[in-house]
């Protein structure tokens, strides 16, 4: 197939699955990265588009550390600062609650997944405590391969959906073992980015920066090889981000959400659907094994350190699903003052995931599961 042609259904495709997205209510409920790689998985096993091909290699390298990128330069560690004790710890008792999931969920599964366990609990990991940004930059980081990636968005986007009708309900079924208490502060944050025109000059900018961002990255990388080039690439995205005039420019979230679909495009078309299906079942359980116990550990230790059961609820879900389904928790709570702090919590995962993810699963090899 000539490259153009690909280059052109996988952009229509991305188009359908972000249309869909925003236009129907199970669509916005499975999510347009599961919508995009379930369309491009079809279109693969029934031969119209490759599996493999130089466009997916591109997308798959350039394109998606180019998106990474812009979606970390969206992180104002000023934000941080505002937050109360309170928050954080009940971000920092998620995030451990997440790590301590993918271990158990590593010791568990091992027999299965052999080789791939310490790649699948760092990436999971990373998703559970930052977003899909993470998930990609850590997947890719660790080599995990198309069908594994498949398998393990396909689960995660199941237990997100499902975590967030949970936090949604906890509160009020958990009420009278958390005594209400300070909330910490309403955060005054930089807001998620809307539709906002982008600007020929922003454009220019933020391609201009990404660009240098992953040169540098990579030649850091080729001067210190033990260091992944993924964590370079965050290191210089959030260290350029904290410059105030960065907040200026519009459309970096545009960017960096594209840039993250056009990936899963990628990863549909490498998927064999016959080979997805056994696997499937098992990624379920390896997920819902590392969610279950965020949970218990989140909320039995908030309900120990008599953290509010709201902010418990907001600090998992900023965890689990980011900041934009933080923000859905905060509205269906009927919390509008924790809407601030949902979004910052949500964007400090982004900036911490990748790390954690990383360090989880090279202790996992360390310690024999891999």
């Amino acid at each position: 197939m000539d490259d153009l042609i690909l280059w052109g259904i996988l952009l229509t495709l991305t188009a359908l699955g972000l249309w869909l997205e925003h236009r129907f209510r199970w669509a916005a409920r499975l999510g347009s990265s599961l919508i995009i790689l379930i369309l491009a998985a079809i279109c693969a096993n029934l031969g119209l588009i490759p599996q493999q091909s130089p466009v997916y290699d591109t997308i798959y390298g350039t394109i998606t550390s180019l998106a990474i990128v812009w979606l970390l330069l969206l992180v104002n560690l000023q934000d941080v600062r505002r937050l109360g004790r309170s928050a954080l710890l009940a971000f920092g008792l998620a995030s451990f609650g997440t790590l301590v999931g993918a271990l158990l969920a590593s010791v568990l599964f091992h027999s299965r997944f052999l080789g791939d366990t310490p790649r699948l609990a760092g990436s999971l990991a990373a998703s559970y405590i930052g977003g899909s940004i993470n998930f990609v930059g850590v997947g890719r980081a660790l080599n995990l391969s198309d069908l594994l990636f498949s398998a393990a968005t396909t689960a995660d986007n199941l237990l997100t959906a499902i975590w967030l009708a949970t936090t949604l309900s906890l509160p009020s079924l958990l009420a009278h073992f958390y005594p209400p208490r300070d909330q910490g502060e309403a955060a005054t944050v930089t807001p998620l980015p809307t539709t906002s025109a982008i600007a020929p000059l922003d454009l220019a900018i933020l391609l201009s920066l990404a660009v240098a961002i992953l040169v540098l990255s990579t030649a850091l990388h080729q001067f210190w090889p033990l260091i992944p080039t993924i964590v370079w690439l965050t290191t210089l995205s959030l260290a350029l981000a904290q410059f105030k005039w960065m907040r200026y420019l519009r459309g970096t979230g545009a960017l960096g959400m594209f840039g993250l679909n056009l990936f899963f495009t990628v990863i549909g078309a490498g998927t064999h659907v016959p080979s997805l299906i056994p696997v499937g079942l098992d990624m379920i359980f390896f997920a819902t094994v590392i969610v279950f116990t965020h949970g218990l550990v989140t909320f039995g230790l908030g309900t120990l350190l008599k953290l509010d059961v709201e902010l418990i609820a907001l600090a998992s879900q900023a965890a689990v699903g980011g900041p934009t389904t933080a923000v859905a928790q905060a509205t269906g709570r009927h919390q509008p003052q924790l809407m601030g702090v949902g979004i910052t919590l949500g964007l400090l995962g982004y900036a911490i995931a990748n790390y954690l993810g990383l360090a989880l699963a090279q202790a996992l090899g360390w310690m024999g599961l891999g």
